[in-house]
């Protein structure tokens, strides 16, 4: 669509052929083209409808990850292998040298050295029906603690759900 658009009466000053002063009025008109105005306007009103929902529902996303419930889902579906684990605990260190053998680094989460650690607990027992430690995870599956690690290891489920078998 062409939109026509006339300009102010813009008036100039001219010499004329005496040398003297005189004002010529000149009009102008331009052109410019827009691509169908109602389809900008739509576009911009979806987009803002859009930057409005995210606003209201960021600060809910926010404190909603600072949970020990979602920081046990974000550990167990963001790494490869997750223990849940006490740094004093034997079965737990019998549980990491089992990775150590098959060179696979797990992402250690020691809950008697996080201030959050026993509601972590509680989040595991309400997840798996355990409280105990260690609380091993490969791939987001849940494998158990260390004795059902070692079961899994010596039958080469372990290693199947690690995916090197």
């Amino acid at each position: 669509m062409v939109v026509n658009v006339v300009a102010l009466t813009a008036a100039r000053w001219r010499r004329n052929r005496n040398n003297k002063c005189k004002m010529k009025k000149t009009t102008k008109t331009m052109e410019f083209q827009t691509n169908n105005n109602n389809n900008n306007r739509k576009i911009g009103l979806i987009l803002l409808i859009i930057t409005l929902l995210l606003m209201i529902i960021a600060p809910t996303k926010v404190v909603a990850s600072n949970t020990p419930s979602a920081f046990v889902q974000t550990a167990i579906y963001s790494n490869k292998i997750v223990i849940f684990s006490k740094s004093y605990c034997p079965y737990c260190r019998r549980a990491k040298g089992v990775f150590s053998e098959l060179k696979e680094k797990p992402y250690v989460v020691e809950l008697d050295l996080r201030d959050d650690g026993y509601k972590i607990q509680d989040v595991l027992l309400d997840l798996v029906g355990r409280r105990t430690v260690p609380q091993i995870f490969v791939n987001g599956k849940h494998v158990g603690g260390a004795d059902d690690l070692q079961v899994a290891f010596r039958n080469g489920v372990l290693q199947d759900l690690l995916g090197t078998h």
